[in-house]
């Protein structure tokens, strides 16, 4: 009997290759005719057996009889009358007639349901290979194993007239169903997810018993009965010990169930019409169309993808979602969406936001999502963050034909609503900022848990008032945030790089809080910028920078407010506002080498060192090529003007040199001179080429220790009390200025800070 069944396998996965090739009439052909060996085909193996009278009255009212008694191969899953006689009282039918006919159309969904498409035995049930087929080796068998499994069965629902959206035009047209997928949930599946099958299978079929341990398998809510496959004449048949209902697509399921509508509601705004393919509208003789939605998962389509020939992705892929009722989703607005927020109600909420809502409600997996992986935490939202569900807390729980369903009275705050990006979420003050999340493809990393950040929220003000302006423009084909370009004087959309650069400049990570008392410097995720924070009060480096103006008058200091999640911190972090009228940028313009190699103005801090540069030589046509290399950061101490002019006597090779008392430097140096001085100037410059650079120097930064100058000399960078140091020797250290905070001047190529004293 082994061998019999090993070359009835051969020849039916052999003949349904052929029908998937070719539509040439095999029928004649000798070499693929069944056996002789071969008695009874699926209908007359029922028929002998008795008790399956009304599976078969079912099979011949709804059309099917030619399929079971023919030559087709297949599959069957067949119930006995007793298990008929069950689900028609159950369902209000007296008989498979009366069934036939009140709901014709349901009865022959129901029986094609039991009908697969090609032949599958016993070992293909439990672990079906799409790809290797029978040659799989026993490692490729692990691979996966069990995972495929949904098999394509004869059952679909008619042709629909839908009237939606078409090229943006409310039109009515045809929609075409394609044939429903069995779920077969086998013991390796469980076993390969590493999770116990019968409390999770029964999580989804509370009324069935799972039978399937010791390498068997459950249909859908039947169990089967045998302990291996019927062979029949035409494919294999297996007896189920109920009626296998036919599963909808998760849309039709959730649609069908008035508790959700709100949800379908806000999912069907995305809904588009997309042509079927050719293939099939040109059988039907007419173009047909399937219900689509856009940038969201496709799950009012009954295949995961189109093309019948793509059976791993057909047999595999399905789709995990966890669907707020109408109840969870008035309640998480009303707590999430406060009426100052500037949404008062489902519809007003910008479809960016919508977007997102409904993507978190689906997980990552393509494999069904069971309730076990939900509770060890494996199982991620479609965007890659924490699923906040509780599975014994859900209400519905849905198998359908193209995945399941966590349908829930309750719901958490999605991930990236309760996250540091949240506030961009919730209020339509900070709506530029979000499309600069979501633009900038940075949203997914602020929202995990992994790590804590500060966020500063950027006003729609702000982005207004911003040089360039920015603004967020409605289109027809929907929102775009652009900004102003003087080139040609119009609004262009904002690019990736630009938004990235946006919300980067008002991100920290690894930090818990902005501190409202004292000094604290904050590294934000754009390398090198910092924001200072003094007394509750913050400003940025760029900011910070326009202090070395001589006309700059006031403080870079502006209040900040922090922005809670109903009184709380958000998930991962905190979130805060800022008074200034523009958005805060990254250092830019003139670099720290361009100024002090033009810095002319005696008004300014560093004239006195900038013009030691020029008198030693190391400045031609404003740039030092003997010092500054490219793609280079440097550490610089500048002594300030009343520094040098105190010490110019006792600066290697300025002995010539005088300092007047509006610090105007007068006298010549010799050839000899000039070279002390540039030997004595290279020692303050510190360089990432020769040295390990990571952050500025500052008060409580991890630049600290030995470094190699660009001069004979090495450096000594030290804190003391809040205070930054350096020297050439530990004796001999000069202290920061702190009339600046101990903050450095930070540029793209280094940073500046003035001490009280030259280096000796």
């Amino acid at each position: 009997m082994t061998n019999k069944k090993t070359q009835l396998t051969k020849f039916c996965v052999l003949l349904a290759s052929l029908c998937f090739m070719s539509c040439h009439d095999i029928a004649d052909d000798d070499h693929y005719k069944a056996p002789d060996w071969l008695k009874g085909n699926a209908w007359e193996v029922l028929e002998s057996e008795g008790n399956y009278n009304m599976f078969l009255k079912a099979v011949e009212l709804t059309g099917f009889k030619p399929i079971v008694n023919g030559q087709s191969v297949l599959t069957v899953m067949a119930p006995n009358d007793e298990a008929w006689q069950a689900f028609l009282q159950q369902n209000g039918y007296s008989s498979v007639e009366d069934m036939n006919t009140k709901d014709p159309v349901e009865l022959k969904k129901t029986v094609g349901y039991h009908l697969m498409y090609y032949a599958y035995d016993w070992a293909k049930m439990v672990n079906f290979r799409p790809n290797e087929g029978d040659g799989a080796t026993d490692e490729q068998k692990q691979n996966a194993a069990g995972l495929y499994y949904k098999h394509r069965t004869r059952s679909a629902d008619g042709l629909e007239q839908y009237t939606g959206k078409l090229n943006g035009v409310d039109t009515t047209v045809t929609i075409y169903h394609y044939e429903r997928y069995l779920p077969v949930m086998s013991s390796m599946l469980f076993s390969t997810k590493g999770i116990d099958a019968k409390a999770n299978y029964e999580y989804f079929y509370p009324n069935s018993q799972w039978t399937g341990d010791n390498n068997g398998f459950n249909v859908s809510n039947a169990s089967v009965t045998d302990n291996d496959a019927v062979v029949t004449d035409n494919g294999y048949l297996y007896h189920v010990n109920q009626v296998v209902k036919p599963l909808e697509t998760i849309h039709t399921t959730l649609k069908n169930n008035p508790n959700y509508s709100d949800f379908v509601s806000l999912y069907d705004t995305y809904a588009e019409l997309t042509e079927a393919d050719q293939e099939t509208s040109t059988t039907l003789g007419k173009v047909v169309y399937v219900l689509t939605h856009g940038v969201l998962p496709a799950i009012a389509c009954e295949w995961p993808v189109r093309d019948y020939r793509m059976v791993s992705s057909l047999e595999r892929n399905s789709y995990t979602i966890f669907a707020p009722s109408n109840q969870a989703i008035n309640h998480f607005f009303t707590t999430y969406w406060k009426p100052e927020s500037g949404y008062r109600s489902l519809n007003q909420l910008d479809p960016l936001i919508l977007q997102y809502f409904i993507m978190q409600s689906f997980a990552s997996d393509m494999d069904p999502v069971f309730p076990e992986e939900i509770k060890k935490g494996l199982v991620q939202t479609a965007y890659g963050t924490p699923v906040n569900v509780n599975p014994d807390e859900v209400d519905d729980r849905l198998f359908c034909a193209n995945g399941v369903v966590y349908g829930m009275n309750n719901m958490e705050a999605p991930a990236i609503f309760s996250s540091v990006v949240g506030p961009a979420f919730r209020d339509t003050t900070y709506q530029c900022f979000m499309y600069a999340l979501d633009l900038s493809e940075l949203v997914l990393s602020l929202a995990s848990n992994k790590s804590q950040f500060v966020t500063l929220m950027p006003a729609n003000l702000q982005f207004n008032q911003n040089e360039p302006q920015m603004r967020l423009n409605t289109t027809t084909q929907g929102k775009n945030l652009e900004v102003y370009s003087d080139v040609d004087g119009n609004f262009a959309n904002m690019g990736s790089g630009q938004a990235r650069s946006i919300v980067n400049m008002h991100t920290a990570s690894n930090l818990a809080e902005l501190k409202t008392s004292g000094i604290q410097v904050v590294e934000t995720n754009t390398a090198f910028n910092y924001w200072f924070v003094r007394d509750g009060k913050i400003t940025t480096s760029a900011l910070f920078n326009e202090q070395l103006s001589p006309t700059y008058q006031g403080s870079p200091f502006v209040p900040f407010h922090e922005i809670t999640n109903n009184g709380q911190a958000w998930d991962n972090g905190r979130a805060y506002s800022y008074d200034y009228p523009k958005l805060f940028a990254e250092a830019s313009g003139d670099g720290l080498t361009h100024r002090l190699a033009v810095g002319n103005d005696k008004n300014y801090e560093y004239y006195l060192f900038a013009q030691l540069l020029q008198k030693a030589g190391l400045v031609v046509n404003g740039t030092m090529p003997t010092i500054v290399s490219d793609d280079t950061r440097y550490l610089v101490f500048v002594p300030t003007n009343e520094a040098i002019k105190n010490n110019i006597a006792n600066i290697p090779g300025c002995s010539a040199l005088k300092v007047a008392e509006d610090y105007t430097l007068s006298g010549n140096l010799s050839s000899s001179n000039k070279t002390l001085l540039a030997n004595y100037l290279r020692n303050y410059f510190v360089s990432s080429l020769m040295n390990t650079i990571t952050s500025y120097p500052y008060p409580g930064s991890s630049c600290k220790g030995t470094f190699y100058t660009m001069g004979s000399e090495h450096l000594s960078i030290v804190e003391n009390g809040g205070r930054i140091y350096a020297g050439f020797d530990s004796d001999r250290l000069v202290g920061v200025t702190e009339k600046y905070y101990c903050l450095p001047f930070a540029f793209a190529d280094g940073c500046m800070h003035f001490i009280d004293g030259i280096l000796q």
